[in-house]
């Protein structure tokens, strides 16, 4: 159950539904895909729209960022990855990846690889060192693809009611996480930034968290709209979502600290969590 609400301000400027929202590594930005075939790059603090990034033919699914928010990814129902320089002035791609055979609905990075989900089954993992590409089938419509934070293994979510935790190395199923409802729509897990809980959002408007290692759900938590995407805080618990309305919601665990104003939370809707 929620314990307490704060006041509710919103991010505005998609014109449709919000697919992906994701919160950059130092917390200033943030990067958003929306129905209305558009990559927004937003300044957390003012609310600003820095970027309108066009291109995608169609539904822009999914976002990323490296590292030093320096490149922003996004992917879409054109089966296609534009990569964007943020440095640059231009609104034109750097690269764009079309080895998927159907929509792109999930990107990832580490240091060095780039992992892309797509609703053709297959996790594509971008080797930038080596040059290298390498498939893995799973097999159901996947929906979203991450890496997890030690970069060992792969969190992926699919349409068979499944989140599963697999080896990044040897394609091994280390886990899988089941419970909430996943047969229709594109949602998303994540994992904690120490990896002791998987994350997901469900078609009933609801959150799971789930232990990493038993697989046992440890909380559900009720959404005020129906969420497709999750992003988790790098180094706190907390985390955002993004639902069909178009807002974004940041999520704080009982006992951590709220965002200042100066660190660009007052235009988001800030939920306290029960203790963990």
């Amino acid at each position: 159950a929620v314990v307490s609400t704060q006041s509710t301000g919103v991010y505005s400027g998609h014109g449709q539904s919000v697919r992906y929202v994701l919160s950059s590594h130092d917390n200033c930005h943030l990067a958003s895909a929306s129905a209305d075939r558009c990559a927004f790059y937003w300044d957390v603090a003012s609310g600003t729209i820095l970027r309108r990034f066009r291109g995608h033919e169609s539904v822009v699914n999914c976002v990323a960022f490296n590292k030093t928010s320096t490149v922003m990814l996004s992917g879409g129902n054109d089966s296609m990855v534009r990569i964007m320089d943020l440095k640059s002035r231009s609104y034109e791609p750097i690269q764009i990846l079309d080895d998927a055979k159907d929509s792109i609905t999930s990107i990832g990075l580490s240091d060095d690889e780039i992992i892309v989900g797509s609703v053709d089954g297959r996790i594509r993992i971008y080797d930038l060192r080596m040059g290298k590409l390498h498939e893995d089938f799973v097999g159901e419509s996947i929906t979203n693809v991450r890496f997890s934070n030690d970069v060992q293994s792969v969190i992926v979510s699919s349409t068979d009611n499944t989140v599963r935790l697999i080896d990044k190395t040897s394609g091994q199923l280390l886990n899988d996480y089941t419970g909430h409802v996943h047969s229709k729509l594109q949602l998303q897990a994540a994992s904690w930034y120490d990896d002791s809980a998987i994350l997901s959002t469900c078609e009933k408007s609801k959150v799971f968290l789930w232990d990493l290692i038993s697989g046992n759900v440890k909380q559900t938590l009720e959404l005020p709209a129906l969420a497709q995407t999750i992003s988790v805080h790098p180094s706190r618990y907390q985390f955002i979502t993004g639902d069909v309305s178009g807002q974004i919601n940041l999520w704080i665990t009982k006992g951590e600290k709220k965002p200042e104003e100066s660190e660009g939370a007052k235009s988001m809707s800030c939920w306290a969590l029960p203790p963990r």
